[in-house]
């Protein structure tokens, strides 16, 4: 049997009836069992969330990097909010066994307390509302953590590095309709990386590679970073360089044939960095 797909392990971590077939391979196969796991975690923390978890949007690099991986470097709009909670989550220290014995006699007895959970919460009268929407919706989360696990959503989530200057990038007048954005990272290693990513219209005529700088305010220091890949780029920043000294970043346009290092002096996009 071939692996199952993200949504029935997700139905799976929730405790769903599942065919035997899918319990076979679950418990016989390391990396579903694993899945498996890492998805209860996630629905261990959907039960857990309670009146004074609130709501707030990723930080913007957070959706910068899941569009690198899967948008070619374009970025896209943020496609909503995550939860971010007072206190820390702390997962259950042990996984609940994933249910591997099938649906039998143990089945039947769950179905049977919760009839009986149902008929005392039916005499107890109707005092508080039931949260029908709450599988539904945590299905849809367990289900969108499997479905992004093959794009690396678990690097994509480790804790990302410090964002210590950002910019917009602006085009130049020979070419309107582009645009871009810059950020300089700081990992905890105190390592520097200049991310660069840009757009061009399709009407835009751009014969050559697209080289970033760092220079100054009077481009007379200018610091070649890199050719860009495609329309994206990240630069490691060199250790002894002041970001202050060279806030600008530049984005040239290079000839495809040109052996001269220095700037082409035909940019396509310009930005200050905000330190």
């Amino acid at each position: 049997m071939a692996h199952p797909a993200p949504d029935l392990l997700a139905l799976l971590a929730l405790g769903e009836d599942a065919d035997q077939s899918l319990l076979d391979h679950v418990s016989s196969c390391r990396p579903c069992t694993d899945e498996v796991h890492a998805l209860q975690q996630v629905v261990a923390v959907g039960q857990s969330l309670g009146p004074q978890d609130r709501i707030s949007a990723p930080h913007p690099r957070v959706w910068q990097r899941i569009a690198s991986d899967v948008n070619d470097g374009r970025v896209i709009p943020l496609p909503g909010a995550v939860v971010l909670r007072e206190r820390p989550v702390v997962p259950p220290a042990a996984p609940a066994p994933v249910p591997l014995g099938g649906v039998g006699e143990e089945t039947r007895r769950s179905g049977e307390a919760s009839e009986d959970r149902g008929h005392e919460d039916r005499a107890r009268g109707a005092g508080r509302p039931r949260r029908r929407w709450f599988v539904p919706a945590l299905a849809a989360a367990v289900a969108l953590v499997a479905g992004l696990a093959g794009f690396g959503l678990r690097g994509v989530l480790d804790p990302a590095p410090d964002v210590v200057g950002v910019t917009q990038l602006n085009a130049l007048p020979r070419f309107p309709g582009a645009n871009g954005t810059a950020t300089v990272e700081e990992d905890p290693d105190g390592q520097r990386t200049l991310v660069v990513s840009m757009e061009m219209p399709a009407t835009a005529v751009a014969d050559g590679r697209l080289e970033v700088w760092m220079t100054d305010s009077r481009a007379t220091d200018m610091v070649p970073m890199g050719m860009m890949t495609g329309l994206s780029g990240r630069f490691p920043v060199p250790a002894g360089m002041s970001l202050e000294g060279h806030p600008i970043v530049d984005v040239s346009l290079e000839p495809t044939d040109d052996a001269d290092p220095a700037h082409s002096s035909v940019s396509v996009l310009r930005g200050r960095l905000k330190l």
